[in-house]
This record gives structure tokens, sequence and C-alpha cells, in this order.
């Protein structure tokens, strides 16, 4: 293929999958950008054959360049990046635009080099070694917290627990690439809070349905500015899961009622959709919810919307109107309401407290 015809291609690859295309002659000259005019990183070695991709890791993100054969002949290359996400599905994307999709693509990047495992148990524990104690002091409490279903005391464990100068320490553990080191992390944190609900009591099939939701959530992460939000909601959907399981003095409607709102509380609830999950008919639920908990359905649901959007204002997101929607908010102005009687502040009072966010 000629280089003009890939400069079109690439120009809708880039549309396409959110990536800066750019068209190089053979010598590595620019002929056409698409998206961002990012500096180019050094390529150890450049692909020399049609299947073949070279993929250079940076702190930008992944660059993937693949070469141009017009008649068996290289003739230029096709530099995607940089790429925040996963690159190997993009990297067979650009394989088989340019050769046919039964072609498959084959990466060759820069491995990480582990060093061998050394442990000296009789050494003195330094500085350091401290910090490290105290950082699993801290998460254990929080996976105690989360075994007993202890909602009061759940958000002063997660914010001592997942410190931002604690996880910007294990962001190096994949070099240059902070995302998946974020992820990887994420999975590990949804494994040990799995477990600590385990430990409440809570049935494996509940379990599995909820650490599969977010296993898919973890995947789908955009951006490490997400991180601590995530790892919020995590420990706190646990804990709230244990905690109704605790609350066996309720009636089983009442209950099916709580459940289905903790799980659905980002979503637009109904009385119908939550008297639906329960088994009962509205009215009834209704009457029944009010006289058990002491609150009407709408009121627990405020107040627990409320609730969570404390703990994502604790890592300052974007905007309290981000928070707001997604929380199940669908007006600012009535979510300022429900926090102030709530909380006894505004919103933009409660996040002035607030600690930094991870830089992404």
């Amino acid at each position: 293929m000629a280089l003009t015809e890939i400069s079109q291609l690439s120009a809708n690859l880039a549309r396409i999958s959110g990536v800066s295309m750019r068209v190089c002659d053979s010598q590595l000259v620019t002929v056409s950008l698409s998206g961002d005019d990012a500096a180019l990183p050094v390529f150890r070695t450049l692909p020399a054959q049609p299947t073949q991709v070279e993929r250079a890791i940076t702190a930008q993100g992944d660059f993937l360049a693949v070469g141009i054969f017009t008649a068996a002949t290289l003739t230029g290359y096709l530099i995607a990046g940089p790429c925040e996400s996963e690159s190997g599905s993009l990297a067979q994307i650009l394989v088989a635009s340019l050769v046919g999709a039964q072609q498959i693509a084959t990466i060759h990047d820069d491995h990480i080099k582990v060093p061998p495992l050394t442990v000296d148990l009789a050494a003195t524990d330094s500085d350091d070694d401290a910090a490290i104690a105290e950082r699993y002091v801290k998460q254990n409490r929080l996976m105690q917290l989360i075994t007993q279903g202890d909602t009061e005391q759940l958000p002063a464990a997660i914010t001592a627990a997942v410190s931002v100068r604690d996880i910007e320490i294990f962001f190096s553990r994949v070099p240059n690439r902070r995302l998946r080191s974020a992820k990887n992390i994420l999975y590990v944190f949804n494994t040990m809070c799995r477990l600590a609900a385990e430990r409440g009591n809570v049935s494996p099939v509940t379990l599995d349905r909820v650490s599969s939701h977010y296993a898919m959530t973890i995947e789908q992460l955009p951006s490490l500015k997400y991180y601590q939000r995530l790892t919020t909601e995590m420990a706190t959907q646990y804990c709230e899961i244990v905690a109704a399981r605790r609350d066996n003095h309720y009636s089983s409607k009442v209950n099916q009622a709580l459940q289905f709102i903790y799980r659905h509380y980002q979503e637009d609830l109904s009385l119908a959709n939550v008297a639906t999950a329960a088994g009962a008919a509205p009215t009834y639920l209704s009457r029944l919810f009010k006289q058990e908990t002491g609150e009407t359905i709408f009121e627990f649901i405020n107040r627990y919307r409320v609730q969570m959007a404390r703990q994502y204002l604790r890592h300052r997101p974007e905007s309290v109107t981000d928070v707001a929607f997604h929380v199940g908010f669908n007006n600012v102005t009535y979510f300022n309401r429900m926090f102030k009687r709530y909380a006894g502040m505004t919103p933009l009072t409660y996040l002035r407290g607030s600690e930094p966010a991870i830089r992404g």
C-alpha cells in the first residue's frame, strides 16, 4: 500500500481508537499525523516483517510501530501512540488493517528483569521496614472492619489504608506503566475484600457476583484518577453486604430491599423496583420498611447516597457534580440539599478537608 493510502487509513484508525496515528517514511520522517503531535520514543529495533509490531513503553504510554510494505518492500511505518490502556488489541488491529484480518500480530518489546529474591531473616528492621509494617497494620484493620460489617469506622480506615504516599510506592512495580500497576493492585484489593467478607459469613454466590463485577470494572478503568474512588467503592460495598447479612433483626423483605439498594444505589431507584426486588407489594414494603428501620425507603436511599458521596469526596474527584451523578442523584441542587441534611455541611465545605488525589 502507498503511504498516501495509509494516511487515510491512519486517520480512520485514530478516530475509532482515540489513539494518535503517525505515518512515516522508511527514515522515520513524518508523512501525515492524525491526533496529537507527541514526541516519538526511541525504538530499539523497527519491524522488518508485515506482522511484526515493535512496542516502546514510555512514561506517556505505549507506542506501537508497524511496517508498511509495498510488493514485499518496506516503504515506511505506521506508529500509534501514546496508548495508556492495554495495547495488545490495538497492535492486532493495526496488523489486520495493513496486512489482513487473518494475520496474527507478533509484539516485541523490552522485558522487565526481575532480580533474584533474597530474604535475610536475621536483618534488623529499618525505618522503611517500620513503614511497611505500619501499612500492613492499616490494611489488616480495614479487612477486619469489612469482616465485622462496621460501616461507621470504615471511612477512616479506608483513608488510613489507601493513602497517596503508600499507593505511589506500588505504581513503580511495572515500570512506566502506572495504569497497569494500578489495575494489578486493585485486583489484589478486590480479592482481599472478598475474603474479608467471606469471613463475615456472606454466601459464596453473592461474593462471586460482586467480585466478578469489580474484576470487569477494574479492567475497564480508564485512568488513575478513578483509582481511589474505586478502592473506596469496593471496600464499602463488601462491608455493606456483611452489615446487611448481620442485620438479621430485619424481616426478609426489608433485608432484600436493603441489599438491592446497596447494589443499585447509583441507578434511578423507585419504590416499584425496590418492591419488586424484595418480592412485596409497594405499599406493604413501604409501611414495613418504615416500621423496622425508622426511615422511609427514600430517606434511607438519600442518606446512603450521601454516605457514599462523602467517601468519594474524601479523595477529591473532578467536581461535586461528578460525584452527585455518580452516587445516583440526577439533580445537583437536590444533592446539595440532601448532603447538608445528612452531613451537616455543603459538599464543597466537606471537600476542602479531603486529601489530595493521585497524579495520573
